[in-house]
């Protein structure tokens, strides 16, 4: 027949079931029966996998199962998405790093040195080595490297950060020392000259008590002039 109604399903059902899988589902194909016919547990879900070796063409193509995840990373343009041609965390160790003996007015040199070509030989060296001298960097203390409390904890949080502060820094043309106070915390005050003229800065510096830097001097705050 074309179609089985519920009350004649049941006992059919009842006597195929105790054979295999296989002879149910061909059972229920033949006799074309309806989800709706069909009594728990062999309900709309069990035809839908019956259908699936016995009827290819009515398979669901994988791009339409997808459904809604297939076509919004197209419609938001994620699809052909690439990844960031530059990461700030992907870097060699910089060139210039701290080192045991060094003096304080050394320490500062070696930054404003860097700063002079700040993009030589990559992209950010010389911010990267002023984070390398940083007090606070790759701790989970607050620093005060700016002024006021910060997270210094990745290199990200101190470049943009080091841009905006210290414009004047980038791409200078020469600095002057001009005093070094010595003690357990060194001040070094220098004179920057650049491309928007002359600014006074004071680097203060701390010898770390910690890591592998230990020993050595490490500016704790850069303190702007006016």
């Amino acid at each position: 027949p074309a179609s089985i109604h519920s009350s004649t399903l049941s006992p059919a059902i009842a006597d195929i079931s105790s054979n295999s899988n296989s002879d149910l589902l061909t059972y229920l194909l033949t006799n074309s029966v309806t989800p709706a016919e069909m009594p728990r547990p062999f309900g709309r879900a069990r035809l839908r996998a019956a259908r699936g070796p016995f009827a290819p063409e009515h398979r669901v193509p994988a791009r339409v199962a997808m459904g809604r995840h297939h076509t919004r990373g197209r419609r938001r343009g994620l699809a052909g998405c690439s990844p960031p041609k530059f990461n700030p965390q992907n870097v060699e160790e910089p060139t210039v790093v701290p080192a045991l003996g060094l003096k304080p007015s050394e320490v500062v040199s070696l930054q404003l040195n860097a700063l002079k070509s700040v993009h030589e030989p990559w992209v950010n060296h010389g911010i990267q080595v002023c984070y390398g001298f940083c007090e606070g960097s790759g701790s989970m203390e607050r620093s005060r490297y700016f002024g006021y409390s910060k997270d210094l904890y990745h290199f990200d949080h101190f470049l943009g950060q080091f841009q905006n502060a210290f414009p004047e820094l980038l791409g200078l043309e020469s600095f002057e020392i001009v005093e070094v106070q010595e003690g357990d915390e060194p001040l070094v005050q220098v004179a920057v000259k650049g491309a928007k003229g002359e600014a006074p800065f004071t680097f203060a510096l701390v010898e770390r008590q910690f890591g592998a830097r230990k020993g050595c001097l490490m500016t704790s705050q850069i303190i702007k002039g006016k």
